[in-house]
């Protein structure tokens, strides 16, 4: 065949080869007929509702606390994965540990902040659970408080899950202090010399009793333990104390650290010499609570971010002389585009100090 005519009846070719197949044809029991046996499709299964996705959720996981192997091999798919505290666990280990005689369960759970999202095709059930452990009653049975998040998908005429995971309930603090812990773990993004506005302000300054507030790895609690004051710092992160103690160590300074959270942290009555608060926020109930903190002649010294609109945090022009009005002599109040000791290469700064009357 030449080149032209292959051309020619090469679509007819591909329509051949695309055209629908009739169906196979059984032969009858009649002489002569023939019978068109339509595929077998399992009918799908309905998107099951809120209420049931919620009860399925529930009984999976009462499954997995009775060890329950043959109901969870039902209800978990294919490819199922878990994935709790940095773990993964596919499907045939979580089954590998089931039995085929199912114990009274491991946990007592209740729940509360229910939520389902459903779609035709996969539902997610995300929950919160409070949990405690059971068979250890001579001893205290321990307690947990997380939440659960189970995806189901359709698998031909079934719904099963898919993925599974639990995240603890943790505070506010609880999430900070980790975040904080990495933070000084990795050791960068930050300023590891102390604050240029805290150098000038000390400077000539008779030293006395010094709090950090948010001392972190202790750059600014260590450089006034060096000029001869007597300082406490105060900070939420175990790593960034740890840190600060060390240092503080190996220079032969003294240096009290406290793991404490700020806002309900104790900061006493006409106690303090000089209060620092250097990249610790904006919060005005901290700025009132340090003011009577401070003895007669004790400063304050802050610097933080400026409030940029559109943005959340910050100080604003006059924010802070109007808090330090009364009873105090305003020695600095200026904004500035400064390098920041955080977080950016260039921004707006504020950097006040104060000195009470």
């Amino acid at each position: 065949m030449t080149r032209g005519v292959l051309v020619r009846w090469w679509p007819v070719v591909m329509l051949a080869a695309c055209a629908p197949r009739p169906a196979p044809i059984a032969p009858s029991s009649a002489a002569g007929a023939a019978v068109i046996v339509a595929p077998v499709v399992a009918p799908a299964a309905p998107a099951p509702s809120e209420a049931e996705i919620i009860e399925r959720s529930h009984a999976a996981l009462d499954a997995y606390d009775r060890d329950d192997r043959a109901t969870l091999s039902e209800v978990l798919a294919p490819g199922f994965i878990r994935f709790d505290n940095q773990h993964i666990t596919e499907r045939d280990a979580m089954l590998k540990d089931g039995t085929d005689a199912p114990h009274p369960p491991s946990m007592t759970r209740s729940w509360k902040d229910e939520h389902v999202y459903r779609r035709d095709h996969d539902a997610v059930f995300i929950g919160r659970a409070i949990e405690h452990e059971t068979g250890n009653d001579s001893h205290g049975n321990r307690g947990y408080e997380g939440w659960y998040l189970l995806s189901w998908i359709r698998d031909g005429a079934a719904w099963k899950v898919a993925q599974w995971s639990w995240q603890p309930n943790r505070s506010s603090v609880e999430r900070a202090r980790d975040m904080w812990n990495e933070t000084y773990r990795q050791s960068v993004g930050f300023e590891h010399k102390p604050n240029r506005l805290l150098v000038d302000s000390v400077r000539g300054v008779m030293p006395g009793a010094a709090l950090d507030i948010a001392t972190g790895q202790g750059r600014n609690a260590i450089f006034l333990a060096s000029q001869g004051w007597r300082v406490t710092g105060v900070d939420i992160s175990d790593e960034g104390l740890r840190i600060a103690r060390e240092t503080a160590a190996a220079q032969k300074l003294p240096l009290t650290t406290v793991p404490a959270d700020i806002d309900v942290y104790d900061l006493g009555v006409a106690k303090w010499d000089l209060v620092t608060m250097i990249y610790a926020g904006s919060s005005e109930k901290t700025v009132e609570r340090i003011k009577p903190s401070l003895k007669r002649g004790g400063r304050f010294v802050l610097e933080f971010f400026a409030a940029v609109p559109g943005e959340s945090g910050g100080f604003k022009p006059g924010q802070l002389a109007k808090l330090f009005g009364d009873g105090f002599e305003i020695l600095r109040d200026d904004t500035v585009e400064d390098v920041p000791d955080w977080a950016k290469d260039r921004a707006m700064l504020v950097r006040f100090v104060a000195r009470k009357k």
